[in-house]
């Protein structure tokens, strides 16, 4: 073939993006990025036995320049027997409808359809014709803007079951192989229109700077980039050894870090922490801007019990006494329950049952928190499960003075995200059982209680549901 596809080659077995006889779903635009990487793979697929698939997806942004990417792409894979799928979105309907730029739009939307066909293939790899001038624009993008070392990264060449093939050539290799080969491709007139960063960065940044300041721009840029990603490797192993020994309690829906643990890192590493625990409640793919993670860090830094902050619509931080804590958040709230022995409530955050029990065996359950039994005869008229107040007081069992139920949540550690969920059984107005933790004085069962009421009450994993 050419020296360009035996450095394509080198580059696929030196970083083991492809093993031999699997699938390869390449996004085709009808650029000429693009028709050379799926050149190119079909080529390598022969020796490897790969399936390759040409995917294609029209933004509705361009008319029948658009179209004619569409037929280019088609007829291509046509005459190299290529599976070809297609799909046309209103790419600037959807920015609108969801507030985002058209690049950001069609790149979500690009990735959604590449991952809807290999959901198709099992097992199968993304591939996307960046190349190493796309690295340089984004690092370049990401510095303007503001970016911290992990964004100095740049593109990677692999994440997930997503591979760029091209990363290590050059835009005008890429024109000089097409032209060998004779690819067809098509230009995008936008990508003149410096009016979108990128192009502006591109078109009018590279060159002022290559003229003017250092002609090895796109070298120097790729040099930072391989820095920052070795130092970066180094903070996410030393995060890794800080997460484990600031980690106070995990499960599904929390990550709790001892504070004065966590203070002991250096910034960059503190940073990594937090962004690993948010990665595992939340969408890996969220992306959590520095001013968002310094919020964070200021909040630890503070450490006042109570305050929080909201990272994401589900994703809390707060400070709980020494503690950090991350937790998967339900903002729904519930009502007051009218309470009918015999009858189950469930809502968002519990379940609740009650049933009346004839000659009550309580040896069985005398360790369950969340089964009591109370003296039915001793409650009024009305029996309602209610949120926690303020003003709220409990005479627990064996006591002889009431309680603070404020002070019985801080007895049992109870997270402050978690008291409002947390219901309170009121017979009028007096408090009966602080569901789970302290029952009432007043309503103990006698040795000679022949009925008793049931208390049952389950609480629910509601911030794994979301």
């Amino acid at each position: 073939m050419t020296a360009l596809y035996d450095q394509f080659s080198t580059f696929i077995t030196q970083n083991q993006l492809i093993k031999n006889n699997s699938t390869v779903i390449v996004g085709v635009s009808g650029g000429v990025d693009s028709m050379v990487l799926l050149h190119l793979l079909l080529h390598y697929g022969k020796d490897a036995n790969l399936q390759i698939v040409a995917v294609h997806l029209n933004h509705s942004l361009r008319g029948k320049a658009a179209d004619h990417d569409k037929t280019t792409v088609r007829e291509f894979c046509q005459s190299k027997t290529c599976r070809f799928y297609s799909k046309k979105i209103n790419v600037k309907q959807y920015a609108e409808k969801n507030k985002l730029s058209l690049e950001m739009a069609g790149r979500k939307l690009r990735y959604t359809l590449f991952n809807e066909v290999a959901k198709s293939y099992s097992g199968s790899l993304i591939a996307t014709a960046h190349t190493s001038d796309d690295q340089v624009e984004t690092i370049l993008l990401r510095i303007i803007k503001g970016t911290g070392l992990r964004g100095l990264r740049g593109i990677q060449i692999k994440r997930d079951n997503v591979i760029r093939p091209l990363l290590f050539t050059a835009k005008e290799d890429i024109y000089q192989y097409a032209k060998q080969h004779k690819i067809p491709y098509h230009e995008d007139r936008t990508n003149l229109d410096i009016s979108i960063p990128r192009n502006f960065i591109r078109q009018t940044l590279i060159p002022s700077i290559r003229s003017s300041i250092n002609p090895s721009l796109e070298k120097s840029v790729l040099q930072l980039s391989s820095i920052a990603s070795d130092a970066n490797h180094f903070i996410e192993d030393a995060a890794q050894n800080a997460l484990k020994r600031c980690l106070s309690r995990q499960s599904s829906k929390e990550i709790a870090l001892d504070i004065s643990r966590l203070k002991r890192y250096f910034t960059a590493v503190k940073i990594e922490v937090i962004r690993e625990c948010i990665a595992q409640l939340n969408n890996p793919d969220s992306r959590i801007d520095y001013t968002m993670m310094n919020n964070i860090l200021k909040l630890a830094e503070n450490s006042q019990t109570g305050n929080q902050l909201r990272i994401t619509a589900g994703l809390l931080a707060c400070i709980d006494r020494n503690e950090l804590v991350f937790v998967r958040n339900n903002e729904q709230e519930w009502k007051t329950l009218q309470i009918i022995p015999g009858k189950e409530y469930i809502t968002g955050f519990f379940r609740f049952q009650t049933e009346i029990v004839e000659n009550p065996d309580f040896s069985k359950e005398r360790d369950h928190k969340e089964i009591e039994y109370i003296d039915p005869d001793q409650l009024g008229s009305q029996l309602i499960l209610r949120p926690w107040k303020e003003s709220d007081r409990i005479t627990p069992l064996g006591v002889t003075h009431s309680k603070k139920i404020s002070d019985v949540f801080i007895d049992q550690k109870v997270p402050l995200y978690k008291k409002k969920h947390i219901p309170i059984l009121v017979s009028d107005d007096t408090i009966v059982w602080v569901c789970g933790l302290k029952l009432s004085e007043k309503y103990r069962i006698g040795p000679s209680t022949k009925k008793a009421l049931k208390l049952i009450y389950e609480e629910l994993d509601i911030w794994q549901k979301q």
